[in-house]
């Protein structure tokens, strides 16, 4: 599938750091980064979308080591900014299947949940293990399948229904890679050793239902599908994923799980 047609501008990214951020990224956000070795000077995070992960990676790197925080998108990179005060933080616009920098880098390079998006995700695989330093961590994540994520896979369902003429394409693609022999086969591709993946589920909770269904009816490009088709729709729909939330996962506050695949490796 391609990301061409996908687009994170205008009050998306906003949005998807006030709804999603907090619910399903920060948590994931704390765990890779308690992940990173300490003895790391130079760190690259690839795809750092609004900054949840690289707050912590700065909390982790302090002063003393550098953290070059990328993102293709510049309104994500912008939130990120006013969010992390932290002089230590080079913020670079970059292409992940394209980064910017000299071979043999970086000490650790880090991506949460963003070579879903890329369309040719070996080139972004290969440019991770040419960046890095001879001995150098890796550690990516990937979301599993939609379907053992549960409040995503009802907002998948709810728009789908809504929209039965032009189901909804993009909620498919953050949970486009949870093959692990895929995954396997892209860092054997690029030539990284001493591969381990794990399966990490993790509790996530949102204040309110009407929270979720805002970050992911409206706080990603699926708000574009629904535009497209019948604006009037938007709110009808959100009302009934809050429906089925409180009736199949939880009442306020939305607690539940999400799990997703943690992948380290080296060069």
């Amino acid at each position: 599938m391609s990301t061409a047609t996908f687009s994170f501008g205008g009050q998306i990214p906003l949005l998807y750091d006030r709804y999603l951020g907090p619910y399903i990224f920060e948590p994931f956000a704390r765990d890779m980064s308690r992940r990173m070795h300490e003895s790391a000077n130079h760190v690259l995070e690839i795809a750092a979308g609004t900054g949840r992960l690289t707050r912590h990676l700065a909390e982790r790197t302090g002063r003393h080591a550098s953290l070059t925080a990328t993102d293709l998108n510049p309104d994500m990179l912008e939130i990120a900014k006013q969010k992390i005060n932290n002089s230590s933080v080079k913020w670079v616009t970059a292409n992940a299947m394209e980064l910017p920098f000299d071979d043999n880098s970086f000490d650790c390079v880090f991506c949460q949940f963003g070579f879903m998006f890329l369309p040719d995700k070996q080139k972004g695989f290969n440019e991770a293990y040419r960046v890095l330093k001879p001995g150098g961590q890796f550690l990516f994540s990937t979301w599993d399948k939609i379907e053992n994520n549960s409040t995503a896979y009802i907002a998948l369902q709810v728009v789908a229904d809504f929209l039965k003429n032009n189901p909804p394409r993009f909620y498919h693609l953050p949970y486009s890679m949870h093959n692990t022999e895929e995954l396997k086969q892209l860092l054997d591709s690029a030539r990284f050793r001493n591969k381990e993946i794990h399966c990490v589920s993790l509790p996530v909770e949102s204040e309110s239902a009407m929270n979720i269904a805002t970050g992911l009816v409206e706080g990603n490009p699926v708000i574009q599908e629904i535009l497209k088709e019948d604006a009037s729709k938007v709110e009808h729909i959100k009302t009934a994923i809050v429906e089925r939330i409180h009736t199949e996962v939880s009442k306020d506050p939305v607690r539940s799980t999400f799990t997703a695949w943690v992948c380290e490796a080296y060069k």
